[in-house]
């Protein structure tokens, strides 16, 4: 059954919502994108693309594209501050060539907004959208400025955790702020840390610092590492009305190789605030809306899957769109997304107190549990195919 073209709206260009434009597109929908920002210019550090958001890079034909500026990386290893291994993560686990890619959130949105423009998505620069009403069973949206368009099908809402729309769906579910988020940085590496793999210490469960290698930005030039160093989001002015040299001298006391990398920041300004959301909601569609990405799931990045499970979003929507009518479409997606979506939500909600809390009795508790499944074959195999993002995924990338 040849199913009609839709007239679609996405709402946000951060990663599910360029995904999902691009794949709609190439069915033979009509999309308009709209996104408040003024130009294609991504915000954010480093984050680690999984080989579940390369099967859909791969979807895109993007994928050789954004690999070429990424760092290969083959582990996660996570030391506490004496030197001791805590966790060590390798990808050579679940078989030969897979790999994670350390990447500039830049490099990523710059190939989205390509493949947009290859696809003829109409993109609406500086269109923040703050109302949606249905009318006739089409969306109408309107802009801060009083803009308006409309005759859309469905509303697609990818704006991010902080979504104003998201509401639309009215499903209820939890939206808030997690106690902890992080500062952060990109430097020069300067071959300091090593460019395989995503290095972590910890001390505590109040201190946590990463620093994952992200290869080069679009301009090509030195290699590059992001840092990370946890903080109580209370604590954060008062951090940053104290002297910098205060910061840096606590990071330097947990990780000594860092020290070449604090010396490249002078001043607090270069130094940015991480707060992550914690966002759950019963379903993610309603009458001829759906929310995708953080919009509609995000949660701490302890588990480093925003970026992978907003590309699976993306392409499940998509392949759920092209074999069945739109209503029908919409519930085969919540469907097919639930099992993975709730399981990461729940692992990451799990999981962040053993490293981002002021539970210190943790402590002896995560070092136990760490050391003996680390040694378990099927459980360390298992913490790997999670950190893949391999774990309840029926839709997304090839799989069809």
């Amino acid at each position: 059954m040849s199913l009609p073209p839709l007239r679609i709206a996405i709402v946000g260009c951060g990663t599910a919502g360029p995904a999902a434009a691009v794949l709609l597109s190439r069915l033979g929908h009509q999309v308009v994108l709209f996104e408040r920002a003024d130009e294609c210019k991504a915000v954010g550090a480093g984050f680690l693309l999984q080989p579940s958001g390369m099967g859909v890079l791969r979807e895109l034909g993007i994928l050789d594209e954004v690999l070429a500026h990424a760092a290969k990386v083959d582990r996660l290893h996570v030391l506490d501050s004496s030197g001791k291994t805590l966790l060590d993560l390798r990808y050579q686990e679940l078989g030969q060539g897979i790999f994670g890619a350390g990447l500039h959130r830049p490099v990523l949105l710059h190939h989205l907004v390509k493949a947009m423009h290859a696809a003829q998505v109409d993109v609406r620069w500086g269109w923040e959208i703050v109302a949606a009403v249905r009318l006739e069973n089409r969306w109408l949206l309107t802009s801060q400025v009083g803009f308006e368009c409309g005759g859309f099908d469905l509303l697609i809402v990818a704006d991010g955790a902080r979504s104003t729309l998201r509401e639309l769906v009215a499903s209820g579910g939890i939206n808030r702020g997690y106690p902890w988020g992080a500062h952060w940085f990109i430097g020069q590496n300067n071959g300091v840390f090593p460019e395989h793999e995503l290095y972590q210490v910890v001390h505590g469960t109040r201190r946590l610092g990463g620093f994952l290698a992200t290869g080069r930005d679009l301009s090509g030039g030195e290699s590059l590492v992001s840092l990370f160093w946890s903080i109580k989001i209370a604590d954060d002015a008062a951090w940053r009305t104290g002297p910098l040299d205060e910061w840096k001298a606590e990071i330097a006391a947990h990780c000594p190789k860092s020290v070449g990398l604090l010396a490249q920041i002078t001043h607090w300004d270069q130094v940015l605030t991480a707060r992550y959301g914690d966002v759950r909601m019963r379903r993610w569609h309603g009458d001829g809306v759906i929310v995708l990405g953080d919009a509609a799931h995000a949660m701490s990045p302890q588990l480093g899957q925003g970026v992978n499970l907003a590309l699976a979003d993306a392409s499940c929507l998509a392949a759920c769109i092209s074999r069945h009518p739109l209503p029908q479409a919409l519930r085969l997606y919540q469907r097919r997304r639930w099992l993975a979506l709730r399981y990461y939500q729940f692992a990451t909600r799990w999981l962040t107190p053993w490293f981002q809390s002021d539970h210190e009795w943790l402590t002896p508790i995560r070092h136990l549990f760490f050391g003996i499944t680390r040694k378990i074959p099927w459980a360390r195999r298992f913490m790997t195919r999670t950190m893949a993002g391999q774990v309840g995924s029926e839709c997304g990338g090839a799989e069809k």
